[in-house]
C-alpha cells in the first residue's frame, strides 16, 4: 500500500470523512507538492511544542487539529507570525481558550507548528471530483480574494499541459503569474507541476471527493501550498 493509501484509508478506518491537516499535507506532499516544514505536537505537551518551535525556527504558524472544528480561523485555531518561544507558549493558552468558546466540545487531537513561508503571489488550486463529469481542477487567485474576486476556472482532467496553460491564461491570476505592470514573472511551470500532480492524486485515488490547495503561494522560482483540505467520499 502506498503512503497516500494509508493515509485515506486510516482516516476512513476511524469514520472520518475529512482529513486533519496535517495528514492533508503528507497526502500533498507524497505526490511531490511542496508544503512548509512542519512538527505535530500533542496539545498538552508544552515541553515538546516549545523544542519543536526551536527546531524547525521562528517565526512560526501554530494551528490546532480536531475533529469537531471545520474552519481553523473562524475557530479561533490558528495563530501566525509568532517570534519566539513566548510567544509560542501563549499562542498555545491563546488557542486552547478560543476554540473552548467558539467551539464548545471541541476535542484539540495535534498542534501543528510551521515554518511561516515568504510573502508571494497567492492561488488557489483545487480538484473536484463530479458523479457526472468525474474528477477536475480549479484554478485561480487564492487566499483572501477567492471570495472577493471569484477568479477561478475549472477544467476536466485529464488535461494536456497546453490545456492547464490555456486555463490559467483564462484569469487574473494568470496575468499576475505572467508579469504585471513591471512585477516580475513568477514561476508557472511550479503551479503546472503542482496541477499535474493535483491530478495524479485525483484520478488515483477514487476515495476523494475534493481537494483544496489554498492558498497556493508562488515566487519567482517555486511554489508551495501553505492550506490544504481533503474531503472524502
Amino acid at each position: 500500500m502506498t503512503a497516500s493509501s494509508k493515509i485515506i484509508q486510516s482516516a476512513l478506518s476511524e469514520g472520518r470523512k475529512t482529513l486533519f491537516e496535517h495528514e492533508a499535507k503528507a497526502l500533498a506532499h507524497s505526490a511531490g507538492i511542496l508544503t512548509p516544514k512542519a512538527e505535530l505536537v500533542g496539545p498538552h505537551h508544552i515541553k515538546e511544542i516549545l523544542m519543536a518551535g526551536e527546531k524547525l525556527g521562528f517565526p512560526l504558524a501554530l494551528k490546532a487539529e480536531s475533529a469537531e472544528i471545520l474552519h481553523k480561523t473562524e475557530a479561533g485555531a490558528v495563530l501566525l507570525d509568532i517570534k519566539n518561544k513566548a510567544e509560542l507558549a501563549s499562542a498555545v493558552d491563546q488557542i486552547m481558550n478560543k476554540v473552548s468558546q467558539r467551539v464548545p466540545g471541541a476535542q484539540v487531537r495535534h498542534f501543528l507548528l510551521e515554518q511561516m513561508m515568504p510573502p508571494g503571489l497567492e492561488l488557489l488550486i483545487g480538484g473536484l471530483r463530479d458523479d457526472q463529469f468525474g474528477p477536475s481542477v480549479a484554478f485561480g487567485l487564492g487566499g483572501v480574494w477567492v471570495e472577493a474576486l471569484q477568479d477561478v476556472v475549472f477544467g476536466i482532467l485529464p488535461m494536456t499541459h497546453e490545456e492547464v496553460s490555456a486555463m490559467i491564461a483564462q484569469t487574473r491570476a494568470g496575468r499576475f503569474l505572467r508579469g504585471f505592470r513591471g512585477s516580475p514573472a513568477l514561476d508557472e511551470e511550479a503551479i503546472h507541476l503542482i496541477v499535474n500532480n493535483l491530478s495524479t492524486l485525483l484520478i488515483d485515488h477514487p476515495e476523494i471527493g475534493s481537494i483544496d490547495l489554498n492558498p497556493v503561494r508562488c515566487w519567482v522560482r517555486g511554489a508551495a501550498a501553505l492550506d490544504v483540505r481533503v474531503v472524502l467520499k
